[in-house]
């Protein structure tokens, strides 16, 4: 394993590897060690004896990571245990990582591609965060994918300003008034509803500003709020209107707790990109079968970096595949989970 694991770190770091012969031999490894997912593939007639193509390495439907330890190793030794967003009356999914070096790797290789910050620590910007602190939500990979961030690229004066579920808008608006006077670029990161909130608050106070030129703005997560669905283009349209950042200096980040890595998308188009570690396929929700580029499908993933829980993860987020990368659709509504709901129950009949 040790032989394999270096070469998913190399293979992250510098590209140097193909994607599929360390797919199968890291579901050999998955298999064989993750009692589970053994289960599960068993009921499915899919190991590594008959699975030849990446494609074909089963995936865990989502909703398993909300029951099962889906780990190659004893969770109670975990150096991180991620767990999914939700209500108090939900049940999150937990992801639970062995070490963070292949998570901490992919996500410094993909951001600074993504984003366009140099490799040393030297190119620092401030970073204005709307997240809660780690320390409020220690279990959020979304945080910890900030702190990880701030640390590496984040100049004096950078921090969060989400505090016990508020938006400090007064402290920020302030700061982003003062940056506007020092003419320095800054990085806006935070969730898509959280920035929704800034500028219901700004428009509120009657505030805009024009932020420095190579300002640019990072958010996660979906359109979707308690009032109305946004789309990606007025989202951007918001962006440039209340902070002044041009559209095509507004990132788009995907990711969930259950991936280790990232995929990340440039303006007001739903299109994304995956790094070279990961793959998307597109699939039919009733059949499990891929669909034709350019036709709606359930979102599936094949993550390297997922080396010590499943690489391959079936979704119930909506996209459709297009010119290497994929457009999010948003969530499946239940009528379109008709084949994922199947699997999830052979899962945890399987796995009991």
């Amino acid at each position: 394993m040790e032989r394999l694991s270096l070469r998913i770190e190399r293979f992250i770091r510098s590209g140097l590897g193909e994607f599929e012969p360390l797919a199968l031999e890291l579901f050999a490894y998955q298999f064989e060690r993750n009692a589970p997912y053994q289960a599960y593939c068993r009921s499915l007639n899919q190991t590594p004896e008959n699975v030849t193509q990446w494609q074909s390495i089963p995936a865990v439907p989502i909703r398993a990571f909300k029951s099962a330890e889906l780990a190659t190793f004893n969770t109670g030794h975990s150096a991180a245990i991620f767990e999914s967003s939700g209500t108090t009356q939900q049940i999150s999914s937990r992801h639970y990582l062995k070490t963070l070096s292949f998570y901490e790797e992919a996500l410094k290789k993909s951001f600074q591609l993504h984003v366009g910050l140099g490799p040393e620590t030297l190119d620092r910007r401030q970073l204005f965060i709307l997240t809660p602190p780690p320390g409020e939500v220690p279990r959020s990979s979304l945080t910890w994918m900030f702190e990880v961030v701030k640390n590496k690229w984040g100049a004096e004066g950078s921090g969060y300003f989400v505090q016990r579920g508020q938006l400090d808008t007064p402290r920020l608006a302030f700061l982003l008034a003062k940056t506007v006077q020092k003419g320095q670029a800054v990085l806006l990161l935070g969730t898509t509803l959280a920035f929704l909130k800034l500028f219901e608050d700004l428009e509120a106070a009657g505030k805009t500003f024009t932020l420095p030129t190579g300002s640019q703005l990072l958010d996660t997560g979906g359109m979707k709020t308690q009032k109305r669905e946004v789309t990606r283009a007025q989202f951007v349209s918001s962006v440039q209107r209340y902070l002044g950042i041009p559209e095509m200096q507004c990132i788009n980040e995907y990711g969930m707790c259950e991936l280790s890595s990232q995929c990340y998308g440039v303006g007001k188009s739903s299109w994304l990109q995956g790094p070279p570690w990961m793959r998307t396929v597109v699939i039919d929700g009733d059949s499990g079968d891929p669909v034709a580029e350019g036709k709606e499908g359930l979102l599936r993933h094949f993550d390297l970096a997922n080396v010590d829980s499943v690489l391959a993860i079936q979704t119930e987020d909506r996209g459709r595949a297009e010119a290497g990368g994929f457009h999010f659709l948003g969530r499946a509504a239940n009528a379109d989970l008709k084949g994922c709901s199947l699997a999830a129950d052979s899962f945890f009949a399987q796995s009991k």
